[in-house]
C-alpha cells in the first residue's frame, strides 16, 4: 500500500516520536495528535540531535516501505540535512537515493560529500567503487559495441546506528581494489578529462605540480581510449601503467590509493 505525501508526514512523525521517547503503544494517539499540532509552528532551525537520529531512522523505515516515485524522500532528506549539520547518513542516503534513479553523477557529488564528514565510512567508500564498476562496464560496452551484462548497484541507506567508527579500509579492501577494471575506469575517466581539460587535478595526488599535469601525455595526441594500448601491473603498494597509441608514442604512469582512488604520482613520457 502506498501513502500520500500528506500521510507520510504524520507517519514519519509519529515513527521519529516513538524512536526518541521510547513511546509505548497506549500512548500512540497523544504523540501523534502532539506531533501533528507542532508541524504547522516548526521552523527551519537544527534539530536536537536525537531528534535527527529518529528522523532518519524514519526515513529508512519508510524506504523500505514503499518506492520514492514522487521524490518526496529525497525532499525530507535534503531538508534534514540542512537542520542536521555534521551526521554523514543524510548525504549518503541522499546518493542511495540519486542512484537508485541513475542520476550517477549527483549520487558521487552526496557520497563525496558525506566522505567529508566522515573519512572512514567504509561503506560509502563501497558504494562509490560499486558506482566507479558500474560505469566502467556501460563505457566499455559502448566503446566495444557489445551488450551490457553489468547490473546496476545495489546500495544500502544508512541509519543513526550506522556511525562508521573504525571503518578504515583493510588490507582486504586495498587488495580487492587492486584488480585491472577499477584502474581502467580510473584510466578512463582521467583519459576523457584529458581530452576536454576538465577537472584533471582530481586523477592526481594532491602534491603533484599543478604545471606537471597533462605534460608526460602532450605526444600521445587525442585518440579514442578504445585505441589506446594498455599494459596494467601492480607492485605490493602502487599501480604500474603503459600507455601506447596507435603510432606507438608510450607514456608511463605510476598511481597509488587514495582511499579508494587510485591516483597517478608520476607521468612520464617513454
Amino acid at each position: 500500500m502506498r501513502l500520500l505525501k500528506s500521510q507520510r508526514s504524520t507517519v514519519l512523525g509519529a515513527i521519529s516520536s516513538l524512536l526518541v521517547l521510547g513511546t509505548s503503544l497506549s500512548g500512540y494517539a497523544e504523540q501523534l495528535s502532539q506531533n501533528t499540532r507542532s508541524m504547522a509552528s516548526q521552523t527551519l532551525s537544527s534539530f536536537p540531535i536525537n531528534d535527527c537520529y529518529a528522523q532518519l531512522d524514519a526515513i529508512v523505515a519508510l524506504a523500505a516501505a514503499e518506492p520514492d516515485d514522487n521524490g518526496y524522500l529525497e525532499q525530507r532528506l535534503a531538508s534534514l540535512e540542512s537542520r542536521c549539520p555534521g551526521l554523514p547518513q543524510f548525504a549518503h542516503n541522499r546518493g542511495v537515493l540519486a542512484a537508485k534513479s541513475q542520476r550517477w553523477n549527483e549520487a558521487i557529488e552526496h557520497f563525496n560529500r558525506s566522505l567529508n564528514l566522515d573519512a572512514r565510512a567504509s561503506l560509502t567508500h563501497r558504494h562509490l567503487q560499486q558506482i566507479f564498476e558500474y560505469r566502467a562496464a556501460q563505457a566499455y560496452a559502448l566503446a566495444l559495441n557489445t551488450p551490457n551484462s553489468a547490473q546496476p548497484p545495489q546500495l544500502v541507506l544508512q541509519r543513526s546506528t550506522d556511525q562508521n567508527a573504525n571503518a578504515s579500509l583493510t588490507l582486504t579492501e586495498q587488495s580487492r581494489l587492486k584488480n585491472i577494471s577499477t584502474l581502467e575506469y580510473e584510466m578512463y575517466a582521467w583519459w576523457q578529462a584529458l581530452q576536454d581539460s576538465n577537472e584533471l587535478d582530481d586523477y592526481y595526488v594532491q602534491d603533484f605540480p599543478t604545471e606537471a599535469i597533462g605534460l608526460g601525455t602532450q605526444d600521445l595526441g587525442t585518440h579514442p581510449w578504445a585505441d589506446m594500448q594498455r599494459e596494467i601491473a601492480f607492485t605490493q603498494n602502487d599501480a604500474v601503467v603503459v600507455l601506447s597509441d596507435p603510432q606507438q608514442k608510450r607514456t608511463l604512469l605510476l598511481l597509488r590509493l587514495v582511499a579508494t582512488r587510485w591516483k597517478i604520482y608520476q607521468e612520464t613520457a617513454l
